[in-house]
């Protein structure tokens, strides 16, 4: 895009789609779609990345003045993932779908990437998390990286977007050949990409107020701050392994049918 730092946006014969019309419909039935099924997608991938959490492992790498609240917590998991993990997996997937919106904004359009960066890496979960001690070239590095992930993403979904049905996979195999529909979802679908490039320079943190958790005379327990970006990494990485092959199972069923 005229020397900026990201790409330009290809063409339907460089992404391998059908030959049709890349301008979006006005009745914007196909976005909807895509946001129904990727939002469908997003909460089994938050599902199993619950289901893979080790909140036990977390809390026994935490230390300091905190190790005392930690050992009591340790005897109180279940409560624990309840209040404090789960509702942090789900505050993570309503940013990514906030990010959506103006990813699905640029595919819908001609305008340049750089018209909505700013609000693209405002909801991002990762720019987010930088550490405060991420500074300079890396900085610079991390965000253009972080960028190009989701205006591949939109130049991804451009085609599908602009595709004239109501019903997802239709307009999927009218876009796409499978190859090209296979190929997204390895590469969209791996939420985990820039934690594993890049895992010193991103802190995932947790707050727990153990009188919430547990009640009772907990209370008087002070606050504990847990950082569990390993355990993220890890968790993320099981939950790709049954996300991304069920959804491929899916794009090969919608070729065949």
């Amino acid at each position: 895009m005229g020397g900026g730092p990201y790409r330009e946006r290809l063409s339907a014969a460089d992404i391998g789609v059908r030959d049709r019309s890349l301008q979006p419909t006005e009745s914007g039935v196909t976005r909807r779609a895509v946001e129904r099924e990727f939002e469908r997608y997003l909460s089994q991938f938050v599902d199993e990345t619950y289901a893979a959490f080790d909140v036990a492992a977390v809390l026994r790498g935490s230390n300091g003045s905190g190790s005392r609240v930690a050992g009591k917590l340790l005897n109180n998991s279940r409560p624990l993932e309840r209040h404090v993990v789960r509702p942090k997996l789900q505050s993570y997937q309503q940013q990514i779908l906030a990010q959506l919106e103006p990813v699905l904004d640029y595919a819908a359009t001609d305008a340049a990437f750089e018209t909505y960066a700013d609000e693209v890496l405002a909801r991002d979960i990762y720019w987010n998390a930088l550490r405060d001690t991420v500074h300079g070239d890396r900085r610079d590095r991390i965000r253009e990286s972080l960028l190009a992930r989701q205006q591949s993403f939109g130049d991804d979904l451009a085609p599908l977007v602009a595709a004239d049905s109501d019903d997802f996979w239709t307009a999927v195999t009218d876009a796409y050949d499978q190859e090209r529909a296979t190929d997204i979802v390895q590469t969209h679908f791996e939420f985990s990409v820039p934690l594993r490039e890049n895992q010193n320079a991103f802190a995932f943190e947790l707050t727990i107020d153990p009188g919430e958790v547990l009640g009772g005379l907990a209370r008087a327990l002070p606050t504990l701050d847990v950082e569990f970006t390993d355990e993220a990494l890890r968790s993320m990485r099981r939950a790709e392994q049954q996300v991304i092959p069920s959804a491929k199972a899916d794009v090969e069923q919608a070729y065949e049918s």
